[in-house]
């Protein structure tokens, strides 16, 4: 039973060796929502999960995310404004501060 053991564990390591690092997998895991995956990348995506549960918990965790963005986004969560009423403007000096935010991460 020891040697299947050990087997298991050092086919896991041969594997972790040849994958790409978590942290060039993150984006991937984000084209995988979009399905804008390649084949290829989706099962080197998949071995990965097979030996890194870190991974795993990121990926339910977009997951979680993306559904919860979904339903956020819903349209009837998303009522329309009456035709009657002007829609909330900002106020000038609103507009400067985010003016400004916006110029200084340019530079």
């Amino acid at each position: 039973m020891k040697l299947i053991e050990k087997l298991k564990m050092e086919s896991i390591f041969w594997l972790a060796r040849r994958q790409p690092t978590c942290r060039e997998l993150a984006p991937w895991m984000s084209e995988a929502l979009d399905g804008r995956l390649s084949p290829r990348r989706r099962l080197t995506l998949k071995l990965h999960f097979m030996i890194c549960a870190w991974c795993r918990r990121y990926q339910q965790q977009l997951l979680l995310l993306q559904a919860a963005y979904r339903r956020q986004a819903a349209p009837e969560n998303d009522p329309a404004p009456p035709s009657d009423q002007p829609l909330p403007r900002l106020s000038d000096e609103a507009r400067e501060r985010m003016r400004r935010a916006l110029s200084q991460n340019e530079r």
